[in-house]
């Protein structure tokens, strides 16, 4: 019971231990590889993102020059044509209807067009606007407007009409000034068209600026041309933030999430800036952290199910092996678990090959054994004192010589039966009763020829006479009592033999009170104690039959007799040869 407990402790321990490694491993894993996507995917989203976005700015700015370009090309066209040419040079009003109608033309052609204003340098105006209040004069020279429309040739946002600015975004033009002028160079006036406002608007309506974002036009001079918020043009600290904001540079401000990138218009002298919120970058960020989140969850879950399955496998038959290898005293081969893993298959092939080669050697060496039981068992009988026999058939011899046949016929007997009960038809185990008559025999003749100085007492339970133990365990014993302990005795010896049962062994006694000995003193060297060969084979014998805890014992002490204890197990059944 406790080793099947140690086994479930054993394989929760190793299930635990082997999941825990799983799991930890495939965490780290799982973390690296999602860490690597995540900031891998994350930098290509930025890259991407700020692409886009100067991508988006750079076509605005086109955009926007493209139209101002436009815009010039048909300036440039209506500049030099004779007809506006030779109106301004004289004063021929028939022509007027003539180059208004070129006006209207032009501003169907572009809705974007608000106005078109021709101004003599004799301040006579041609426009599709009526009663324009613009300053002239009979020499356009002195008017600062008029000079300065003829040096600009870049587009320039003012209020509508040439009036002050106001908050009102609707009275705003962008105007193209273009000096008309006659073939030799001298001046004749000055074209104004002039934008609607809106015509910025439209190309930067479609940038995705973010919730944050914005974006702003400068001119060449450092004055704002286009801000989404009027406050701008009017605030000097405000223009001042866009002046800081364009000194700058491009950059990316991480903590506001802004991107500021800033380009050339070309053909306008204006410097577009776009602050843009990254607030899609942002949202793709997150959406990208849950994807990763949401697919390590999905891996890692995967991961820890295969650790388990992995787990099982391994586990189940590992415990198997754990356990076959927790009986090997049972010699039991393993039969893991179908489908687990090769090299457990492997392992416990070879423990069942060491099992059988186990078998093979332990059946080997059980025959061994007994071949080397039956060879110690015929040295011990061989090993019967020759002079014991020598002594018997002298004593045989002389009490023929005196007639006295009825104790020669007694003592052969005796002696017949005592070689037949030693050689048993060659069995190893006999009864409890033919091994005390096998001693009783031996005594009897020992009386014999002792006489008075030694006397014997065998008894025993009826009940223990059927249990059965080694041959000849007692003969050896009693033959050390009579030549080592009472042979060298004064007086008269004797020798008690009793059988008794403790528990579940069977205890043979043994007691004389002979001379006696010390048993804790060693002998010489290169001798041995009297009697310690057969002494040593019976307990040999005993502790092969009957294992530990079985064998002999010696209570002795000089003048003080004897008791040898034999103890061996109680055994009932088959006393056939090589039982």
């Amino acid at each position: 019971m406790k080793k099947n407990s140690r086994l479930r402790g054993w394989l929760r321990r190793f299930g635990v231990q082997l999941s825990l490694f799983f799991l930890v491993a495939g965490l780290v894993v799982i973390l690296v590889l999602s860490g690597a996507v995540y900031f891998f995917a994350a930098d290509l989203l930025m890259d991407e993102t700020v692409s886009n976005t100067h991508d988006q700015l750079e076509m605005s700015g086109i955009n926007i020059s493209t139209y101002i370009a436009r815009v010039k090309g048909e300036s440039n066209v209506f500049a030099s044509d004779p007809t506006l040419r030779q109106y301004l040079a004289g004063d021929d009003e028939g022509l007027q209807a003539d180059l208004l109608s070129r006006i209207g033309a032009m501003l169907e052609y572009d809705p974007s067009i608000k106005s078109v204003v021709v101004v003599s340098k004799d301040g006579r105006i041609l426009s599709n606007e009526e009663g324009l209040d613009m300053s002239v004069s009979e020499d356009m020279m002195k008017e600062d407007w008029y000079m300065e429309s003829i040096h600009n040739t870049m587009p320039v946002l003012t209020g509508a009409r040439m009036q002050s600015f106001s908050a009102d975004k609707d009275n705003w033009v962008v105007s193209v000034s273009t000096e008309i002028t006659d073939d030799s160079g001298e001046n004749l006036g000055v074209l104004l068209i002039d934008m609607d406002y809106s015509v910025i608007e439209n190309y930067l309506r479609s940038l995705d600026l973010g919730m944050e974002g914005y974006v702003f036009l400068l001119n060449d001079k450092g004055a704002p041309v286009y801000h989404q918020d009027t406050s701008y043009f009017s605030d000097p600290a405000k223009l001042e933030e866009l002046h800081a904001t364009a000194r700058a540079g491009d950059g990316y401000d991480e903590r506001r999430n802004l991107l500021t990138y800033q380009t050339e218009i070309p053909n306008t002298g204006w410097t577009m800036v776009g602050v843009v919120s990254l607030d899609t970058l942002t949202m793709l960020k997150r959406q990208l952290f849950e994807a990763v989140l949401l697919t390590g969850s999905l891996l890692f879950c995967a991961v820890l199910l295969l650790g388990l399955l992995f787990t099982r496998r391994l586990a189940t038959p590992m415990a198997d092996l754990e356990r076959g290898m927790g009986e090997i005293e049972k010699l039991a081969e393993i039969s893991v678990r179908k489908n687990s893993f090769y090299e457990v298959e492997l392992l416990a092939g070879n423990y069942n090959r060491m099992i059988h080669r186990i078998r093979a050697l332990m059946s080997e060496i059980t025959k061994k054994e007994e071949t080397l039981r039956q060879a110690e068992l015929s040295t011990l009988v061989s090993q019967i004192n020759p002079h014991f026999l020598y002594n018997t058939l002298d004593t045989i011899v002389w009490m023929a010589e005196f007639n006295d046949s009825a104790r020669v016929i007694a003592l052969t007997k005796s002696l017949a039966s005592f070689f037949r009960l030693s050689l048993s038809g060659g069995r190893e185990l006999i009864t409890v009763a033919d091994e005390l008559e096998h001693v009783r025999q031996y005594l009897y003749i020992q009386k014999e020829r002792y006489e008075e100085k030694l006397s014997y007492e065998i008894s025993a339970p009826e009940a223990l006479l059927d249990y059965t133990v080694p041959k000849i365990i007692l003969q050896p014993i009693v033959e050390n009592s009579i030549y080592h302990g009472i042979k060298p005795l004064d007086g008269s010896g004797k020798i008690s033999i009793t059988v008794r049962e403790e528990g579940e062994r069977l205890v043979f006694t043994v007691t004389d009170n002979g001379v006696g000995f010390d048993p804790s003193t060693q002998p010489a060297a290169g001798q041995s104690r009297p009697g310690s060969v057969g002494l040593r084979n019976v307990d040999e014998r005993l502790r092969l039959y009957y294992g530990a805890g079985c064998g002999v014992e010696i209570h002795s002490a000089p003048g003080k007799g004897c008791t040898v204890r034999l103890i061996a197990g109680k055994q009932i059944g088959n006393t056939g040869a090589g039982a």
